[in-house]
């Protein structure tokens, strides 16, 4: 077994504006979200024809943006990730209306500017708790602009009831398959790890195979951390590090068990191969029905959690974002009546969010979304300046967002402008006209730009995602356990887990990195094969594991192993202190306690 070489990565970084503009732009393969969408639009029917009829606008223009609000974070997956979303992001709306309207009132620019900074330093610092902690955190400052500058007429307590009933709508129409469909989700992810491992036994050399199998066993550890998936994934992992194709019997058994796993069928498939190498042997062990579960790792623990949420990373997060809404408030306080002001600080939390996408490309897809939002939204009411043919097309607009959502941010934003646009003007025409709205849009962007991106000095360099050095240390870490006999293995699982992700982290990062202007395109163009290269390093060390669990001596392959990683560390440290700190206290972070 040995690593090989790679070919050299076809990539071409934003050199120009039209570059920056079309690779931003751009859709992605993903599938669009129709039953999402069709959940949206009941939702959203209901609400907005029960205050057509009802006339508490008030009162229904909030439960609406509980509605939108929710269903923009319900992410695809398994009922308990999405009750999980629906509660997180909940909880950051509620206590943010509730905090801002509390404020609103006093009409104090310097109070408002400074709430709006502690919700933007709570909100960045937990964003990378936990997958639903970006939920939480967006939603506390969006719902503490809200509060301040909404302009509804009702007490802080009743905006956050009436955000509330919106989500229970969005929420009562998501979860309620969980009863009849209980378990679905998580054995269609585990026989997508099974399909994925086939393609990848059947063409090892492919990248693109790999790079599949990939993203079904992460989803299959999201969804339930099944022990035979992981096992097949690593064994499929070995397979393609050797970069020898199994034998058909190999392929068609893994192709046998997906089927089988979809139809529900408990029982195993047959195996009909001699495991003549080290890899299929492992394969073999993996679908062995009498096989003992490996032991998973439970959650993290508090300490854990608390470290991840005082870090450097979180507190620099942290900082970036609080400089950002405390900016965007002044300049809303200042320009515009505390009722219209509500789009600008709205965009900026939407905007300067690390886990979602850079400043630079959610910039361009929020002015883009927004001009061709606040255009259709203007013809709509041209034709019907208010009633229930808003209505009808408000709710459709949010259909429209969700369904395209996976595919393209710039489409997201159309049909949430569309539809908030026109919710305002469901019981009378808004005196708020769409191009007001699209003013503060681009206020705000140019205000997450200038603040978030041109004068953040860590904005010129690769994010964290994005560096290597974090990569090699977690693979360092994982090779030493590989090393080792199974026996002592004693952090085997979660130092694989660190291994993979943050090798398929950096990767993802740097491919979407491509899109921004220089410096980063630049850079993250020169990081993306060393990314790649400590991809194929992770597999070869769990061919590595996999060779001395068959007895074999891999002393010789840790070792060029170890070489190969340690030619990859960056040479220069990080230039601010805080990130230095982070890079020295890597071998003390949570996830490898």
């Amino acid at each position: 077994m040995r690593v090989r070489s790679l070919p050299p990565v076809a990539v071409t970084g934003a050199r120009t504006v039209r570059d920056v503009l079309v690779a931003s732009l751009a859709p992605t393969s993903r599938p669009l979200a129709y039953a999402a969408a069709a959940r949206a639009v009941v939702a959203a029917g209901v609400i907005a024809i029960v205050g057509a009829v009802v006339g508490h606008l008030d009162a229904v223009g909030v439960a609406y943006l509980g509605a939108a609000c929710a269903v923009a974070f319900i992410p695809p997956g398994t009922y308990r990730a999405r009750s999980t979303a629906l509660l997180a992001q909940l909880c950051g709306a509620v206590v943010g209306i509730a905090i801002g309207a509390c404020t609103a009132d006093h009409g104090m620019v310097v109070l408002l500017v400074a709430v709006a900074a502690v919700a933007g330093m709570v909100s960045g610092m937990v964003g990378g708790v936990g997958p639903h902690a970006p939920a939480f955190g967006m939603m506390l400052s969006i719902g503490v602009a809200f509060g301040q500058f909404g302009g509804s007429g009702l007490s802080p307590l009743g905006q956050a009831s009436m955000y509330s009933i919106g989500t229970v709508i969005v929420a009562a129409a998501t979860i309620a398959p969980w009863p009849f469909r209980r378990g679905t989700f998580e054995r269609l992810t585990v026989a997508e790890v099974f399909d994925a491992a086939a393609v990848t036994c059947d063409h090892p050399r492919s990248s693109r195979a790999r790079a599949a199998l990939a993203a079904a066993s992460a989803a299959a550890q999201i969804t339930g951390r099944d022990s035979v998936a992981r096992r097949v994934a690593y064994a499929a992992a070995a397979v393609h590090a050797d970069g020898t194709p199994a034998p058909g019997t190999v392929v068609d058994a893994l192709r046998q068990q997906a089927d089988r796993l979809r139809r529900g069928d408990p029982t195993p498939v047959d195996i009909a191969w001699t495991p003549g190498t080290p890899a299929l042997r492992a394969m073999a062990a993996a679908l062995d029905p009498t096989a003992v579960p490996d032991h998973q790792p439970g959650g993290r623990a508090a300490g854990a959690l608390a470290r991840s949420l005082v870090s450097a990373e979180a507190l620099m997060n942290g900082l970036r974002i609080a400089l950002c809404m405390a900016a965007a408030t002044a300049v809303a306080a200042t320009l515009h009546e505390a009722s219209h002001a509500f789009w600008l600080p709205l965009t900026v939390a939407v905007i300067v969010r690390p886990e979602y996408a850079t400043v630079m490309t959610r910039t361009v897809n929020r002015l883009a979304g927004t001009l061709a939002g606040a255009l259709l939204a203007a013809l709509v009411l041209a034709i019907w300046p208010s009633g229930l043919s808003v209505a009808a097309v408000a709710a459709a607009a949010l259909g429209f967002a969700v369904l395209t959502a996976p595919r393209s941010y710039a489409l997201d934003v159309v049909g949430v402008t569309v539809s908030a646009l026109l919710a305002s003007s469901i019981g009378g025409p808004d005196p708020v006209g769409p191009e007001l709205r699209l003013v503060d849009t681009v206020i705000g962007a140019a205000v997450a730009v200038l603040v978030g991106h041109l004068l953040w000095p860590d904005s010129w360099r690769l994010p964290r995602a994005a560096r290597i050095n974090d990569c090699v240390t977690a693979a360092h870490a994982y090779l030493l356990e590989a090393s080792r006999p199974s026996e002592l293995r004693a952090h085997w699982i979660r130092r694989g887990d660190d291994a993979y992700r943050l090798a398929h982290r950096a990767r993802e990062a740097c491919t979407a990195l491509l899109a921004e202007p220089p410096p980063v395109g630049r850079l993250a163009e020169d990081a993306l094969p060393r990314a790649v290269e400590v991809e194929e390093i992770v597999d070869a060390i769990t061919a590595v594991a996999v060779a001395v669990d068959a007895g074999e001596d891999g002393t010789g392959r840790s070792e060029r192993l170890r070489a190969q990683l340690n030619a990859l560390l960056a040479p220069d440290p990080p230039a601010d202190p805080l990130s230095r700190k982070a890079s020295d206290d890597h071998g003390r972070h949570p996830l490898h306690d």
